[in-house]
């Protein structure tokens, strides 16, 4: 008679772990679908934070190439010699080449 209540206790004892450990499951079930919504939410910031960098890198260099053609087309050369050096150069001659 004891084995029998034994066996009916154990037999309870497992089915309350089993419930406990399909609890368990669900939690952490939930916890890590979160933690899905999560990183896919900040890959997706993310993402969206390199093509700004991207656009604006572009934007930079588009805005660089622009300055240096326009410098290449306004630029001038200044020629000073060595007797213009020593005797004084008068402020009003100007020369462009």
């Amino acid at each position: 008679m004891a084995d029998k209540k034994d066996v009916e206790q154990n037999s309870e004892q497992t089915l309350i772990t089993l419930d406990q450990l399909s609890q368990t499951l669900e939690v952490m079930t939930c916890v890590v679908d979160r933690l899905k919504q999560h990183l896919t939410r900040q890959m997706s910031l993310n993402a969206e934070l390199f093509q700004d960098e991207a656009k604006l890198a572009k934007a930079e260099a588009e805005e660089r190439a622009n300055a240096s053609s326009q410098l290449q087309q306004e630029s001038f050369v200044v020629e000073i010699s060595q007797k213009e050096l020593e005797e004084g150069s008068d402020p009003n001659k100007k020369i462009i080449h």
